[in-house]
């Protein structure tokens, strides 16, 4: 069990960053640094959206329209976090 645990917690880690990459594109399309028409960038991004769609989807559901920036990845980065912490806190079992 403890191992699942584990292996829970390093997967919500590796979606963390996920998402931050996502936050992290979001901004730099949408400010101009990056053009989302090159190739690697296209990909990426492709990528990254298929992955964070479903974290995504009801946070923008819910959340109003803050104009050109998109916030929805930041706050599922802090839900997933706050998921991390709950399951060290409360679940993960104690070594004495």
């Amino acid at each position: 069990m403890h191992v699942l645990l584990q292996l829970l917690d390093f997967a919500l880690a590796i979606y963390t960053w996920l998402l931050l990459g996502v936050l992290v594109l979001y901004w730099l399309v949408e400010f101009g640094a990056i053009d989302p028409r090159g190739s690697a960038v296209a990909v990426i991004r492709g990528w990254l959206i298929r992955v964070a769609a479903p974290a995504l989807r009801p946070i923008r559901a819910i959340l109003p329209e803050f104009g050109r920036v998109d916030v929805s990845p930041l706050l599922a980065i802090l839900a997933v976090m706050a998921v991390r912490y709950a399951l060290a806190l409360y679940v993960m079992p104690r070594v004495p």
